[in-house]
C-alpha cells in the first residue's frame, strides 16, 4: 500500500514539475510597448493626525441594483446636504456638488444574500481627493440570517432544504433621501 502511495506522490510532483517549467507570457505580451509609470507614494506626509470634518451629501438621482441603468464605473452626482465650516470659516458650501464613481456593483444572491453598492473616489471641487476618506458600502436587505435556519431544520427531510436556496436577498438602492456621510482629514498630506 505504501508503494502504491509513493508512486502517486512521484507522480504528482512530476507532474507539476512540468506544468511550473511552462512559462507564462500573458503579462509580458500584454504589456509589450506599453510605458508604465511608477504610482507617486506619499511617505513624507502625516497621516497619523485623526481630526476629521464630516461631510452629508445627498445624492440627486436616485440609483438601485434593480434597474439595469447602473455599472461599475458608472459616475454619480451628490449634493452637499449642510454648510460645512473649517476653522469657523466656510469651507463647503450647502448644495456644492460632489461626484463619485461606483467602484463595485453586487447582484443579490440566493440564500438570502443582499445586493451591494460600493461607491469610492468622491470628488469636490477645490478640495485635494487625498484628502478624503470615501468608501461607502450600501446593502440591500440581508436575508440569509432567516433562511440559513430554516434550511438547517428543513435538511433531515429529503430536497425540502434545497428548496430555500431560491430564496433571494434585497435590492440596494440609495434614494436622494438618504444621507451619506464622507470624511474630510485636513492634516492629512501635509509635509512633515
Amino acid at each position: 500500500m505504501n508503494k502504491i502511495y509513493l508512486l502517486l506522490l512521484i507522480f504528482f510532483f512530476s507532474i507539476t514539475s512540468v506544468i511550473a517549467i511552462e512559462r507564462d507570457t500573458f503579462i509580458e505580451e500584454s504589456l509589450q510597448g506599453k510605458v508604465l509609470s511608477k504610482p507617486q507614494t506619499n511617505i513624507n506626509y502625516n497621516y497619523e493626525s485623526l481630526a476629521k470634518i464630516p461631510i452629508k451629501l445627498n445624492i440627486t438621482e436616485t440609483i438601485s441594483t434593480k434597474k439595469d441603468d447602473i455599472y461599475d464605473g458608472q459616475i454619480v452626482k451628490f449634493k452637499v446636504k449642510e454648510n460645512v465650516f473649517l476653522n469657523n470659516q466656510l469651507f463647503i458650501k450647502q448644495g456644492t456638488i460632489a461626484t463619485a464613481r461606483v467602484e463595485t456593483t453586487v447582484d443579490r444572491g440566493m440564500n438570502g444574500l443582499p445586493a451591494t453598492i460600493i461607491l469610492d473616489n468622491f470628488q469636490i471641487n477645490n478640495i485635494p481627493q487625498e484628502k478624503l476618506k470615501c468608501t461607502i458600502i450600501h446593502k440591500g436587505l440581508n436575508l440569509a440570517l432567516l433562511v440559513f435556519p430554516i434550511k438547517w431544520i428543513l435538511t433531515p427531510i429529503p430536497g425540502a432544504g434545497t428548496c430555500t436556496n431560491l430564496i433571494l436577498g434585497g435590492h440596494a438602492n440609495i434614494k436622494q433621501k438618504k444621507t451619506l456621510t464622507i470624511y474630510y482629514y485636513p492634516h492629512w498630506a501635509e509635509k512633515v
